[in-house]
C-alpha cells in the first residue's frame, strides 16, 4: 500500500530560488533538526515527522523567505482510490 500523505518541501525549497535561495543544509541549521531529517523528507523517504518538527520547519521557513506556509503547502493527500 502507497502511503497517502505526499512531502512537498522539496517543492517548496525549489520555489523559494526565485526570491532567496534556501539550501536543506541552511533550513536544517536554522531549524535546529538533523540534516539527514531534511533531504529524507525532500526525497520522500520519510514515513513519519513529529508534528512539532513540522511546525519548526514550516516556522522556519517562513522566518528565512518572509512568505506566510501553511501545512498545505508542505504535505499533499493524494487519494489512492479511483
Amino acid at each position: 500500500m502507497e502511503l497517502a500523505i505526499r512531502i512537498k518541501l522539496n517543492e517548496v525549497l525549489e520555489a523559494t530560488k526565485i526570491d532567496k535561495e534556501i539550501t536543506k543544509n541552511a533550513l536544517a541549521r536554522e531549524a535546529k533538526v538533523r540534516p539527514n531529517l531534511i533531504y529524507d523528507l525532500c526525497e520522500g523517504k520519510t514515513k513519519r515527522i513529529e508534528l512539532e518538527t513540522l511546525s519548526t520547519i514550516i516556522d522556519t521557513l517562513q522566518e528565512l523567505t518572509g512568505n506566510t506556509y501553511s501545512l498545505g503547502d508542505v504535505l499533499e493527500y493524494v487519494s489512492d482510490k479511483k
